[in-house]
């Protein structure tokens, strides 16, 4: 393998139950697709792993590696920076070719000096045919997010919840804190009032990390409460 940073042996690797596909669609020039699986993986202490990769075109692809780490603001924008130095991970190729309708396997493993953590490997698919006349290349960028966690998992009093309507904008303002140590995961939000419901989008919650998401109502009456399900617990607060 291809080294980027030296790991130790050892992974027990757990699936999560939302893992799905991503598919990248090019342009009509092209007509076809390169596909990522799985998208995102969660492991217990270290990682030991593989990312398929499909190459649906008609043309050879180039695939670049770049391994990068993320944050995850209040209201869920994220930003990239350069691989942490804490996390250290193993290619088994930082850089291949993908014949036409072929797939192509990257093996990985991984440790962190510090759980839990969490990075993003990008792969970057080129050489595509320029079809128009800008004369500009096209590229595809698919991500594998992965998960470095603790045995320990998420409990319900690691969670602060509070949740406020906003008669005004329609809407709802869930607030959850995360005062555990290893990262939990929203799977869905309900809201409820008078016969009446709303639904909201999971999300991840990081430890010692504030996540706030807005919710809109349209029910005639103001809501009464929310439901945050996670796995293996839910969370019901009134709301304000």
């Amino acid at each position: 393998m291809n080294a980027l940073k030296h790991n130790s042996q050892g992974n027990r690797p757990s699936p999560f139950r939302f893992l799905v596909f991503l598919t990248a669609l090019l342009g009509t020039s092209v007509g076809m697709a390169q596909t990522i699986r799985p998208v995102l993986s969660e492991y217990a202490v270290t990682a030991k792993g593989r990312v398929e990769l499909t190459n649906d075109s008609t043309v050879p692809l180039t695939v670049i590696v770049t391994p990068k780490s993320f944050e995850v603001s209040e209201t869920g924008e994220i930003s990239y920076g350069p691989m942490s130095a804490d996390i250290h991970l193993k290619l088994s190729a930082m850089s291949f070719r993908i014949a036409p309708q072929q797939s192509y396997y990257v093996f990985y493993e991984a440790k962190a000096d510090k759980l839990p953590a969490w990075f993003v490997m990008y792969f970057e698919f080129s050489g595509f045919p320029v079809r128009n006349h800008s004369g500009l290349n096209m590229q595809v960028d698919l991500p594998h997010t992965v998960y470095l966690l603790p045995k320990q998992s998420l409990k319900r009093e690691d969670l602060e919840v509070s949740a406020k309507f906003d008669s005004a904008a329609r809407k709802i303002i869930v607030t959850t804190f995360n005062k555990g140590t290893t990262v939990g995961r929203v799977l869905m939000t309900d809201a409820q009032g008078h016969g009446q419901k709303a639904q909201g989008v999971g999300f991840p919650i990081y430890p010692d990390r504030k996540r706030i998401l807005e919710l809109p109502w349209e029910g005639n009456t103001a809501p009464e409460k929310v439901i945050l399900t996670l796995d293996g617990f839910k969370v019901e607060r009134p709301v304000e």
